[in-house]
Formats: C-alpha cells, sequence, structure tokens
C-alpha cells in the first residue's frame, strides 16, 4: 500500500546535533562520555595527560591465529617435564568458563537495554583479542612452579582449608597495599605510556575490561598477587592447587564486579559510618577510576585512597535519563539465520556481536539447519520468541528487535508455513497487551513471498483477528526503502551514466521489480537483462535468458535473489584464470558483482581478479553526524558498528512519521524517492561503495 496522498507528509523530525567520538580514542571523547554529568565529569586538566597516552595503544593489532595453539601449548610442556596437566587446565577453564559466564549475565542483566552505554567497536574488538591472555599466560606461569614447588599445588587435601584462611588474610595485609602501590607506579606518566594506558582506552567498561592489559603489565600483576598464596606457602610450607584456583576464579569475579556499568549504592557500602565504605569497593568506585585517572586506585579495598587522600566520590548518571522500561513504540521481528547467527548473539560473545557471519565451509548447509532447528525446538519449550536489545528513536521513542523462534528450515518447509504465520501474529498481540506497541516491522524472510505474500497475509491476519482488529496496529516490511536504497546505490556508481546494460539476479522479486521500473523510468537507454525463466515486466529494454554465465557480459550485475555457490561456479568456471592481475584486458566484461541478499555470502572468484564482489544495500547513521538512533539496533545483523538494513530502517522511519498505513505485498514505486529523501534527513546514507 502506497504512503497515503489526503495529508500532507510530516515533515523531518529535527535532529539534535551529536559530536560524541571513539570513547576510546581521546580525552575529548572522555569529557563527552554519556556515563557523566556537569557534577561528576572530570575537568580538562584532569583528563589532558590521557592523549599521550591512548596514540600509543589505539593502533594495537594483535594476530589471534595461534590463540589455540597457545591454549594446548601447557599441555605439552607439562608432558615433557613430566607434572601434572590437570590443575592447570581446570583452573584455566574454570576462568574461562566464568569470565563468560560473567559477560553473558551483564549483557543481560545491564547492557542490553542500556541504550545510553554503546561501546564502540574499536573497543569491542580490542578487549575480544586480549581479554583471555592473562588466563592463558598464567597457565603457563603455573608449570614452574608446580615442577619447583609441587607442595604449592599437591599438598594433602586437609590442609585446603587452613590455607584458604591464610591465603584470603594475605591477600588483605598483602596484596591489597601492594597492589595500591603498583597501580599508583603505573601511573607514572612513563608506565602509563608503557602499559597501564592499554587498560585505560576504555572508558565505558565491560566486566572483561577487567582483564585487558599491556602484555607486560601481566607480569607486574603476577609479582603483586603472588603474594597471596606465595606468603603463606613460603611461611609454612603447605597449599593446594585448589586454593590457587578459587583465589584466581573470585579474583576474576570481583575485579570483573568493579568495571560492571551498575549502580549500588546500598547504605551499607556507601554511608560514612559503614566500615564497608572502606572495606568493599563499588563499580561507582572504580569506575570513577576509569573517569579520572588520577583517583581511586585501590584493588577491592577503598581504604588505602582514604588513607593516601586519593578517594574520590564518583556517581554514574547514564541510566537516569533513560525513557520508562516498558515504553515500546516499535518492533522488528527477526528470526533466526543459521549457526553463525546464533555465534553473532552478544548473549553468546558480545565481542563477536559485529561483522559479517562466518562461513563454515565444511559444514553442510543441511546439517546446519537442521542443528539449528533442534536448538530452535528446545527453545520453544520455554519460549516462543527472544527480545533483543532495545534502541532509542529520535530521543523520544523507543525500537527493539524480537525474533520468533524460528530457524531458516521452518522457511524452505511449505508445511511450516502456516505455524510461522501465527509465530508472527501471536508476537504482535502479546506485544501490544504488554507494551501498547503498535507498529511492527517484518524481518527478512518474516516477508517472504511464499510465506505470506510479502507481508499481505500478516495484514489480513490482523485485520480478521477479533482482539487485534480495531487496534491500529501496522504492519511494514520496509521494502520500500531497500529498493531505494539499491536504486541510489547503482545511480552514484561513478560511470553508471555512460553504462550500457546491467545483468540483474532477482528482478522478479518486488524489489527487484521496483528497482527495474524506476530504472527504466529515469535511465530510458539503460538494457536490463534478467536472469529468470518468468517474464515479468514488458519493457522494449528489457530481456531474458536462463543462462547464468551470461552475466560475464555485462560490466555491472546485481543479484537480488540468492543462488547456490554451485550454479555460480559452473557460470564462472570457463573464464578462470583468464586474468591473473587486477586491470589486465580479460575475455569477459564483468567487473561488479553487487549483492543485496540478505545474509551476504561471498561467492567463490577464484581466479576472477578482476571481478569484485560487494555488498549493497547497508544504510550507515554515525553519531557523529546524527543522534537519529541511539544503542544496540546494530547487533547480530552480520553488520558493522553503525550499519542497518535498509528494510529495518525503512520501518523505523515510518514510525517516526507516524505512516497509518500498512507496508505489505507489491512496492509502490512512487514511495520510494519520498522514503529515500526521509532517510537523508534522519542521517541516513548508504554505505559507500569503494571503486
Amino acid at each position: 500500500m502506497c504512503l497515503p496522498t489526503n495529508k500532507k507528509h510530516a515533515s523531518a523530525p529535527k535532529l539534535a546535533s551529536s559530536v560524541v567520538s571513539d570513547a576510546s580514542s581521546s580525552s575529548s571523547s572522555i569529557l563527552a562520555n554519556n556515563a557523566y554529568d556537569n557534577s561528576t565529569r572530570p575537568t580538562t586538566e584532569e583528563t589532558k595527560h590521557i592523549k599521550a597516552v591512548t596514540s600509543t595503544h589505539s593502533n594495537h593489532v594483535r594476530d589471534t591465529r595461534f590463540d589455540l595453539l597457545w591454549f594446548f601449548g601447557p599441555a605439552a610442556i607439562c608432558y615433557l617435564l613430566d607434572t601434572p596437566i590437570l590443575p592447570i587446565y581446570i583452573i584455566g577453564l574454570a576462568r574461562i568458563v566464568s569470565t563468560r559466564l560473567t559477560l553473558t549475565l551483564h549483557y543481560l542483566l545491564v547492557d542490553k537495554d542500556n541504550y545510553l552505554n554503546k561501546l564502540p567497536a574499536k573497543q569491542l574488538e580490542r578487549e575480544g583479542d586480549d581479554y583471555l591472555v592473562g588466563t592463558v599466560l598464567h597457565m603457563y606461569a603455573q608449570i614452574p612452579l608446580q615442577v619447583l614447588f609441587p607442595a604449592m599445588f599437591f599438598s594433602d587435601a586437609s590442609v585446603i582449608g587452613r590455607s584458604a584462611l591464610r591465603t584470603f588474610w594475605s591477600h588483605i595485609f598483602l596484596v591489597e597495599p601492594l597492589y595500591y602501590a603498583a597501580h599508583r607506579w603505573l601511573h607514572i606518566p612513563e608506565n602509563m605510556k608503557a602499559m597501564h594506558g592499554f587498560h585505560h582506552l576504555s572508558i565505558s567498561t565491560l566486566p572483561t575490561t577487567s582483564l585487558v592489559q599491556n602484555f607486560h603489565e601481566h607480569f607486574v600483576y603476577i609479582a603483586v598477587f603472588g603474594p597471596a598464596f606465595f606468603a603463606p606457602f613460603f611461611l609454612f610450607w603447605e597449599m593446594h592447587w585448589t586454593v590457587v584456583g578459587a583465589y584466581l576464579v573470585l579474583f576474576d569475579l570481583i575485579n570483573a564486579y568493579g568495571h560492571m556499568n551498575i549502580k549500588y549504592r546500598h547504605p551499607v557500602f556507601t554511608s560514612k559510618y559503614s566500615p564497608f565504605q572502606y572495606l568493599f569497593y563499588t563499580p561507582e568506585f572504580h569506575l570513577g577510576h576509569h573517569a579520572y585517572f588520577r583517583a581511586n586506585y585501590a584493588l577491592f579495598m577503598p581504604i588505602w585512597d582514604h588513607i593516601f587522600g586519593t578517594w574520590r566520590k564518583y556517581v554514574k548518571t547514564d541510566t537516569d535519563r533513560l525513557l520508562p522500561a516498558d515504553q515500546q513504540d516499535f518492533v522488528f521481528i527477526g528470526h533466526n539465520a543459521g549457526l553463525a547467527h546464533f555465534m553473532t548473539c552478544p548473549e553468546w560473545n558480545v565481542y563477536s556481536a559485529y561483522g559479517p557471519f562466518r562461513t563454515f565451509k565444511y559444514l553442510p548447509y543441511q546439517v546446519e539447519f537442521l542443528f539449528c532447528a533442534f536448538v530452535a525446538c528446545v527453545i520453544r519449550l520455554f519460549m516462543s520468541a527472544y527480545t533483543c536489545s532495545r534502541y532509542m528513536i529520535n530521543d523520544k521513542l523507543i525500537g527493539r528487535v524480537i525474533c520468533i523462534c524460528r530457524t531458516p528450515i521452518d522457511y524452505i518447509d511449505p508445511k511450516r508455513y502456516s505455524t510461522v504465520n501465527k509465530d508472527i501474529v501471536k508476537l504482535i498481540a502479546s506485544q501490544y497487551k504488554a507494551h501498547g506497541t503498535k507498529c511492527f516491522g517484518l524481518g527478512n524472510l518474516n516477508k517472504m513471498k511464499q510465506l505470506n505474500d510479502g507481508g499481505q497475509l500478516i495484514s489480513d491476519m490482523v485485520k480478521a483477528d477479533p482482539f487485534l482488529k480495531d487496534k491500529g496496529i501496522r504492519v511494514w516490511t520496509g521494502d520500500t526503502m531497500t529498493a531505494a536504497s539499491v536504486y541510489h546505490q547503482l545511480i552514484d556508481m561513478p560511470g553508471f551514466d555512460t553504462l550500457e546494460s546491467i545483468f540483474f539476479i532477482g528482478a522478479n522479486g518486488k524489489i527487484g521489480n521496483a528497482v527495474c521500473k524506476q530504472l527504466l523510468d529515469t535511465k530510458p537507454n539503460l538494457k536490463i537483462r534478467i536472469y529468470s525463466l518468468s517474464h515479468t515486466l514488458d519493457h522494449p529494454n528489457v530481456s531474458y535468458t536462463s543462462d547464468l554465465a551470461e552475466l560475464l557480459n555485462h560490466k555491472v550485475v546485481l543479484v537480488g535473489k540468492q543462488l547456490s555457490p554451485r550454479k555460480f561456479n559452473k557460470a564462472l568456471a570457463p573464464t578462470r584464470y583468464a586474468s591473473s592481475k587486477k586491470g589486465e584486458l580479460t575475455p569477459y566484461k564483468c567487473r561488479w558483482i553487487l549483492d543485496y541478499t540478505v545474509p551476504y555470502v561471498p561467492i567463490d572468484l577464484t581466479g576472477h581478479s578482476n571481478i569484485e564482489h560487494r555488498q549493497i544495500a547497508v544504510l550507515e547513521t554515525s553519531p557523529e553526524s546524527s543522534n537519529f538512533l541511539k544503542g544496540h539496533f546494530d547487533i547480530g545483523f552480520g553488520l558493522e558498528q553503525h550499519q542497518i538494513y535498509p528494510c529495518h530502517a525503512g520501518c523505523i522511519i515510518n514510525t517516526v512519521y507516524g505512516r497509518d498505513t500498512d507496508e505489505v505485498g507489491e512496492i509502490c514505486v512512487k514511495d520510494m524517492m519520498t522514503m529515500w529523501e526521509r532517510g537523508l534527513a534522519l542521517g541516513l546514507r548508504n554505505r559507500p561503495l569503494k571503486i
């Protein structure tokens, strides 16, 4: 259905300027970070030293290709030295599991709905590469200690209780003051620049930020934390590896607690009359250290800062400015897209939430889809849909992605279509009941033509539902914006005006059909060769073929339908290795394969160095130029940070402009330019196509 024409289009909502840069880049970003207000924000004087420090570490990239080998290295060394392997790996795995579990729970309970605390992708990438380095390094450090001092790990089990108590007191009276002194030493400008500045690149933190250190700094901490069990061992010559392991796991958890973005202000920990204010810290205490840099140096016991005059109060304020927790103005209904999609869920690993989906070269799709279907069946025993993170739209509305528990196999088997559609309508009803939500977008396969005629059936089911029919529910596909994005990506290509023809795979789909009509209207001399057996466009400039190999005869190939890799391999086989260098003359014309299918699956172009396969129809919205969207609207889609698919963006635009009609079925071509202009007004742009 087209946009209504009986009233004026709403004017573009005004956008407040936003110039917040990467929170791990500079002192100016620290001053602008959303965790501060006027009473708690560090002064320029207090942060002027940061710029010189961060530049030393900000381009750090660690080679992670051999991480698995490093993890198994201790096993080989222990075998050669004939020392027990099991204690090393039990401790190491216990630390890794507890760390990952803490990270998952923190996302679910803290970061998932806090759209004001969005960590930059640069920080996530850096921390994701380094947060387990210390754990593995400690596994290696344990080997020589086991060889030199076996009684430190293998004393009789009867010593466990008293060794644990001695370790506790050693931590309080040795580790805590040692750490305070070492931490002050690390903040000497030379040491900050050489080591500790790497940790302080993270202004807003995750629990695992506590483990992210410069490599050399790990050895400083081994020397600082080691006395917790070295001292009681050398005094009493008894200790047990379970005590060492328990200490390290508990240490990691308490350290992670100090890096959580939460407010915990019980008077037991905040009252000046309570001893616990001096004996055990709160997250805000250590977050204050990351904010002020020259205060709150203590490990877990703030008493040392009180003694030496470095304690400073810090108040976290970002959660005070969140919109009501039950507000939900728009829901984008998604689904699982395969095993790689599971692996990008931040609940599994927040560090892999951005970036393209992984491909499993040696795992057949049939096996992958069956596994995902099994997992979904188990999940459906407990829930019919999964609620993802929420985000803020234009400073006043709340959007959220909610996935029905359906996997690719449900969209392949026609027998399951009815159940999928019922799940979608059931979700719509549940969200209206819970939040009064009236605006819904259909993601990817949830609007498949075979499933529900491009959302038309869902719209009809809502109108026929006894409960929903009079609730003003709106169902949108966002495909108008996708078609507009594809069209503008094409016409904005250098040299497109002189292009004689394009080859189009998937032109008979509703997006392809709309793009073709718009191209034929604005580029009357352009020839379009469509790969299809069915002829749906009757135009003198449009022709059809069933030979996929013809794509080689056209400089630009547009892909809007996923084909099996075998078909592409067969079509490209005759010209593989026809040229070995870019820029060489080739027996084929093809140079660009522009793909707007979701998910994007790379084509094997081995032997075709002159052909580039690029994903298109991806929009960008940067917080540096627009505050239209805030929060995790971009997680788990196989995209980079601040990127969004145009269908998702189109539904959000409909929400902002208060569209009161459904957007389902065929695309209204005349609306494409209107939607594109609205997107531009809100700060959305096509991701640049580098040519």
